[in-house]
């Protein structure tokens, strides 16, 4: 069968199982055998994203540095690993902060060179650096707070991760292979009512395992979890979809191959990592 038959989009169907399971076993290896390893695992995915997403956004007009975004991208995960929730927002804070300084600088240094710019698009830059630092690195390192819990923390990591992926996997080869009828046309026409079902039961049943099995605590847990995670994955899978139609791109890069760029596949992953850790804060576990 030729690669042309097997692919979707643009997209290889053997690539991507490649891919993902490498990346799957690498996520195994750092949650399983070293705390440290998982956290430079996400702070290198992130950094990454971070340098992908300011790429795209140059498409249209936005301009995000993106050296600085990348850089403090990477180190908001650590520094939430060490310090904790004061490592997160102090250095999300200083990522937002020095981006805009940036930028700032860079549009004075522009106006020397008589390139001006408006003070809307000003305006719009630095939004963009505010957008860009909460909707990777802040949302992926409450990921990284789940992970500092001393006697369960990779067990919670485990448990979003899992479904999340099961949820996006199930609804890509279901979707993909029965999907007949369209969720979102408008956003992601790849969508479909089939897909979603798929996501629904296989989301469910790995997140109900995962609490009873992996966490250790009652199935029902799990059953609420996997609403809330679901949830996330679907928002976080047409949210981005949206951002890329907004932008007029396929992929945000093509550094996985079968899979696009790296925001292609944290997409879903972001929202269920604040998700997970609002739902073990606020029921107390």
């Amino acid at each position: 069968m030729s690669e042309k038959q097997v692919s979707e989009g643009g997209r290889s169907l053997s690539k991507s199982i490649i891919y993902g399971s490498l990346l799957g076993v690498l996520f195994l290896l750092s949650i399983l055998i070293v705390k440290e390893l998982f956290v430079l695992l996400v702070a290198t995915a992130i950094a990454f994203a971070a340098w992908e997403l300011s790429t795209a956004l140059r498409l249209k007009g936005w301009y995000v540095p993106r050296v600085p975004a990348t850089v403090g991208a990477f180190l908001i995960m650590p520094a939430t690993y060490i310090w904790g929730v004061v490592g997160q927002w102090g250095f999300t804070l200083a990522t937002s902060l020095a981006l805009m300084i940036w930028r700032l600088v860079h549009i004075l240094w522009e106006k020397r060179r008589t390139i001006s710019q408006t003070f809307g698009a000003t305006i719009k830059d630095l939004a963009a650096a505010a957008f860009l630092v909460t909707y990777l690195p802040l949302t992926l390192s409450f990921s990284v707070l789940l992970l500092r819990r001393e006697n369960d923390g990779p067990a919670w990591v485990l448990a979003f991760v899992v479904p999340v992926a099961l949820v996006d996997t199930f609804g890509y080869l279901v979707g993909r292979k029965l999907g007949r009828h369209k969720m979102a046309p408008g956003v992601s026409p790849k969508k479909t009512w089939e897909g979603l079902l798929a996501s629904i039961v296989a989301g469910t049943i790995a997140s109900i395992a995962m609490v009873t099995f992996v966490v250790g605590i009652a199935w029902w847990y799990g059953l609420i979890l996997a609403a809330a995670l679901i949830l996330a994955a679907v928002f976080g899978d047409l949210a981005e979809s949206l951002i890329k139609r907004d932008l007029g791109i396929k992929d945000m890069s093509s550094l996985l191959p079968g899979h696009g760029g790296m925001m292609d596949r944290l997409d879903s992953m972001l929202p269920a990592a604040l998700v997970t850790y609002v739902f073990v804060t606020l029921l107390g576990l």
